[in-house]
């Protein structure tokens, strides 16, 4: 019987951030990497398996004649060069654009600096991967997976999302670290007893996670295991020979995520994460806006030369270690201060792209021209919050494009200033309908109105302990302030079975979640409460404001529902004291609503939960329900775990773990100090839509997107157009789709030339025949159930054609061309 065949993975997983920040981690990249080169000049048979193209343009700034080394080796065969993406991110967490972005920025740099790109993805430390990753992977040109968590009892399989995409999957048996020489022999002798029914395995060796790579007693230990080891033939080898070696095996299939890995990692670190999304939307709408700014001028912007580099800023802070929460605090904040960066740089972005396109209009008229923008893929029609430099003393009317009076309401605003004799300012609410990826012209004029409401933000409904209209009922329990109703009056289905609540619970566990035998528990407290007012009151909306207390943790609430909402509004203001603890917003949706679906990155992931199974991740949405359909949908701006308890559904709002606070025994002391995450105050907005029917997954989009920012608005001056290429329209909608389950995800310049590329996703599993609207024509297109499609168009839209996600036609990219 012929001997096992071992092959000797060389690698050094880098963690660029960790218990050190990035400029440690940057000089760790470049010892590593001339150390490996060093191992192949003295060992000729050594082979080297890197990821993360971040690492490589550091050395091509600090070291470009080392990167000329590593090309050489590379075309050799001895480097081998996985992953493909800018860093090895967190895979559960980031948005969906973000992974296409890796890719593209990733893949593209991989074909220009070393003519070819990468073929197999590679993440094995990641705590966890999205199950439509492999969808992601295929149309990023790979066509295999690498990863070590969770650790499964098939280490090779084929992974499979639901749209049909696969992957061949590789789930290293052992570690990916090893640092001396018995922890050597330990992962080969590991894989060997976790891969029994195998006659060929990978099994990785070399020092990580701080860097160094292969050791000289690394590899003469295996080196003396090739001529003495009996249970096994060793070779020093790469993922793509393995990969090549079992290409006739007939894999088995597996289908979903792998999660549940340092669940607390869900959870820590609200700012950043809040951050994170935030950096995530402002990103995806600033490429929006500047393609509908070339559709509009006829001409690109020089701002769109940036994207790249801030969305690479962003992979880096997706990393798994900064994403989770898991880092020292210095590595932290200096990733919170890169992430402000981000927002503030794609926001001016944003807003230069939508003066090019008021400048490219004539605005002049009756009144004010006030533009409200979508940049989403499907129709917006909902209340829009406006804030505006009015003299206080003149009358205020709001016309729509079409000249019709719009009934609006006053509200308080931002500045906490009124009744000024020069100046003002003056907020205003009123429902509006803006065309997708398009613009709407409202006009106010200063007359008065005639279907104004509530002038002078008097309460005319006191009532402080209900909201109601047509579609939905919320009513709060007078003793605790805690919402207790919350009916579809559609269908008459009250999606709570008693009273919300917030729960504390203790929670001693590592940053990272593990229980380690510390304690996690809900302490079963009240939240006192200190008031509860109506602080709005009209025909256009209401709002509750309740303040409930406990041990210093105050929690204020706005409830507010609007005249033609569905879902109702919650804006939470926390100030959080309470060390080694988490805070939950509760629910009690029942023991029956045991079903959810969530969002994960560019789709929805379904789970059928047994009684009080833990936390699990979601991103902008989750909607939980019984067999029927029916349930509570919830969104949010930045919170990513939840969890089924006891009948309740439970959103985790804050967890004050200690920074980058480990696992090893007695680690806690009293000479240290010790700081907590989450501690102090943060802001967060949940929609909570009860539903008595199953809700279409464009209703829980929308509502996400409602949460996250669904319009953005720009009151302009009165002017010709002011650029020599203009369109004008007082309404306009550059793409769109006639199919509630096709959505535009994101619209950006093209690569290679001055065309558009639009990213759009199917939701509800069909396969689809539907229309693309683009800049005034139809075109009939097809797509798949699930499918993440990427449209090319020329810059006048008219000639599209279907690429991948590196924006290459796919017969094209099978054969390495551009």
């Amino acid at each position: 019987m012929e001997k096992k065949q071992l092959y000797m993975i060389g690698n050094s997983h880098i963690d660029p951030v960790w218990f050190w920040e990035w400029e440690e981690g940057m000089q760790e990249v470049k010892a590593t990497f001339q150390s490996a080169l060093d191992r192949m000049r003295e060992f000729e048979d050594y082979r080297f398996t890197t990821t993360s193209t971040a690492f490589f343009q550091w050395i091509e700034k600090l070291l470009p004649d080392l990167l000329e080394e590593i090309r050489q080796r590379v075309y050799e065969g001895r480097w081998e060069i996985t992953g493909g993406w800018f860093i090895e991110p967190d895979c559960l967490l980031p948005c969906g654009e973000a992974f296409a972005r890796h890719g593209l920025y990733g893949q593209r740099y991989l074909k220009d600096r070393f003519g070819e790109i990468c073929r197999i993805g590679s993440n094995v430390d990641s705590f966890g991967h999205s199950g439509n990753l492999p969808q992601i992977l295929k149309k990023s040109g790979m066509d295999s997976y690498v990863f070590m968590r969770p650790r499964l009892n098939t280490p090779v399989f084929r992974w499979e999302s639901p749209d049909g995409s696969s992957v061949n999957a590789i789930c290293l048996p052992a570690e990916y670290t090893t640092w001396f020489r018995e922890p050597t022999l330990k992962n080969i002798g590991d894989t060997l007893e976790r891969t029994k029914g195998y006659d060929r395995m990978v099994c990785c060796y070399g020092v990580g996670n701080h860097g160094g790579g292969p050791t000289i007693e690394n590899i003469e230990t295996i080196r003396e295991q090739m001529e003495d080891f009996d249970g096994a033939d060793l070779h020093f080898s790469s993922f793509g020979e393995y990969l090549k070696d079992i290409r006739d095996w007939e894999l088995p299939v597996r289908k979903g995520p792998f999660e549940r890995i340092n669940e607390g990692c869900y959870s820590n670190d609200s700012e950043f994460k809040r951050l994170n999304r935030l950096a995530e939307g402002r990103l995806i709408a600033a490429d929006t806006y500047l393609a509908m700014a070339a559709a509009q001028t006829g001409e690109w912007s020089e701002e769109t030369t940036k994207i790249e580099e801030l969305w690479n800023t962003l992979h880096f802070n997706e990393f798994h270690d900064t994403m989770g929460g898991t880092t020292i605090k210095p590595a932290r904040e200096e990733a919170v201060m890169q992430l402000s960066a981000v927002c503030a740089k794609a926001a001016f972005i944003r807003e230069t792209a939508k003066q090019r396109i008021v400048n490219s209009l004539d605005t002049r008229g009756e009144g004010y021209p006030l533009f409200l923008f979508n940049s989403h893929g499907k129709d917006f029609s909902d209340c829009v919050e406006v804030e505006l430099e009015w003299f206080c003393q003149s009358p205020l009317k709001v016309s729509d494009p079409f000249g019709k009076e719009v009934p609006y309401q006053r509200i308080h605003t931002a500045a906490k200033v009124r009744h000024t004799v020069l100046g003002g300012r003056r907020r205003i609410v009123f429902y509006a309908s803006v065309p997708s990826c398009g613009y709407a012209v409202y006009r106010l004029s200063k007359e008065a109105p005639s279907l104004g409401f509530n002038q002078k933000m008097e309460i005319d409904n006191p009532d402080p302990y209900t909201l109601e209209n047509q579609f939905l009922r919320a009513e709060f329990d007078k003793e605790t302030g805690m919402l207790c109703v919350l009916m579809d009056r559609t269908t008459g289905y009250d999606a709570l079975i008693g009273p919300a609540s917030v729960r504390l619970y203790v929670d001693e566990r590592d940053a990272w979640g593990g229980l380690q035998g510390r304690r996690y528990e809900d302490r079963n407290v009240s939240f006192r409460l200190e008031s509860i007012d109506k602080v709005e009151s009209g025909k256009i909306r209401e709002t509750i404001r309740v303040r409930l207390t406990y041990e210093g943790t105050r929690l204020e609430q706005l409830y507010t529902l609007g005249a033609g909402d569905r879902e109702l509004r919650v804006e939470n203001r926390l100030c959080f004291t309470q060390p080694c603890a988490l805070l939950k917003a509760a629910y009690p949706t029942g023991e029956d609503c045991i079903a959810t679906r969530a969002e994960t990155a560019y789709g929805i992931v379904e789970r059928v939960h047994e009684a009080d199974d833990g936390e699990y991740s979601m991103q902008r949405f989750l909607d939980v329900a019984d067999k029927r359909g029916r349930g509570l949908a919830v969104a949010n701006d930045g919170k990513y775990a939840f969890n089924l308890t006891e009948g309740r559904t439970q959103i985790t709002v804050a967890r004050s773990a200690i920074y980058a606070q480990g696992s090893s025994p007695d680690w806690e002391n009293e000479i240290e100090s010790y700081e907590y995450m989450d501690i102090g105050t943060q802001t967060y907005h949940l929609l909570l839509r009860p539903h008595g029917e199953r809700l279409p997954a464009s209703e829980l989009y929308r509502i996400a997107e409602k949460a996250n920012g669904s319009y953005e608005y720009l009151m302009d001056s009165a002017h010709m157009p002011l650029t020599k290429n203009s369109r004008n329209s007082v309404v306009s909608s550059f793409v769109g789709t006639d199919r509630d389950n096709v959505v535009v995800q994101v619209v950006k310049k093209a690569e290679d030339d001055d065309g558009f590329i639009i990213r759009l996703l199917e939701l509800e599993g069909e396969d689809t025949d539907y229309h693309l609207f683009l800049m005034g024509n139809a075109y009939p297109l097809a797509i798949g159930h699930y499918e993440i499609q990427t449209i090319k168009t020329d810059r006048e839209g008219r000639s599209i054609k279907a690429v991948n996600l590196l924006e290459w036609e796919e017969e094209r990219e099978r054969n390495g061309e551009r």
